[in-house]
């Protein structure tokens, strides 16, 4: 018989539109023992390929509009790639390289989320009601390439401590990224599978980004390109992402930006005089 639908908290409304998103990931392949461990009793599990499990993070920079205004919101999801048991003899059989090209068209190859750390309380709370994500609040130091300067290239992303943002120590985890003259591929991995717990059961949501995807292949030479630390943090995040990545060095980054609604152009001169 068919599902019914987990239930809508009061206050929210489905699904959630996006008027401007900007999303950086990086992809790691690492040993399968850690993120095998962090699956236990989640009805998932772990996607391999070659022995390898795939552990992901992201930061978003998007922008919700409301009657009453539009809400800046910063995330990010640390993930480790997965499969709901019952569904693994429905998915298709794909390399990483094609799964990271899109290729896996089932989409039930799909994201549970370890920690969430978020700037919004909105987002937060919505998060946890809706999708039973683990989300806190913290906040982000980040310079990333923008259209309005052309001047940064580059992708910095700080996710600090929520308990002692200012110290320059305690962040939880540093990722630089220098993409600059790397070849890219376009691709759009849309749309993209969320796992999450309501009411004590596994759901499943589908996250669609309009658009592609610069997505860059990284070798042993270009992954020195992606420079990831940890900071001194005592939040778990911390501990669980060191232990999850470690020293591996990136498979694959890729970026997105979503199209500009409107451009104010450069003023002129419509006199010669006054």
């Amino acid at each position: 018989m068919p599902q019914p639908l987990p239930s809508i908290p009061a206050g929210f409304g489905l699904p959630f539109y996006y008027s401007s998103l900007t999303n950086f990931e990086v992809l790691y392949l690492v040993d399968a023992a850690a993120p095998r461990k962090f699956l236990q009793g989640t009805h998932l599990e772990l996607a391999t390929f070659n022995g390898k499990a795939c552990v992901s993070f992201n930061h978003q920079l998007y922008t919700g509009q409301f009657p009453t205004g539009a809400a800046i919101t910063q995330e990010i999801e640390l993930n480790i790639l997965a499969v709901p048991k019952e569904l693994w003899p429905l998915v298709a059989e794909v390399s990483f390289d094609q799964f990271v090209s899109g290729d896996e068209q089932t989409k039930f190859m799909g994201n549970h989320r370890v920690w969430v750390p978020c700037d919004a309380d909105i987002a937060i709370k919505a998060g946890k009601e809706l999708f039973g994500e683990p989300k806190f609040k913290t906040s982000f130091t980040i310079s990333i390439p923008s259209l309005n300067d052309p001047s940064v290239t580059t992708w910095s992303v700080v996710c600090n401590d929520p308990a002692s943002p200012e110290t320059e120590e305690s962040y939880i985890f540093s990722c630089k990224a220098d993409l600059t003259g790397l070849p890219a591929t376009a691709s759009n991995p849309s749309p993209v599978t969320e796992y999450g717990k309501h009411q004590d059961r596994l759901i499943g949501c589908r996250w669609n980004i309009l658009g592609t995807f610069d997505t860059y292949k990284l070798d042993a030479k270009s992954a020195q390109r992606v420079k990831l630390s940890f900071g001194t943090s005592s939040h778990k995040m911390r501990a669980d992402m060191q232990e999850l990545i470690g020293s591996t060095p990136a498979a694959y980054a890729r970026s997105y930006q979503s199209t500009p609604a409107a451009i104010q152009s450069r003023a002129y001169f419509p006199v010669t005089k006054g």
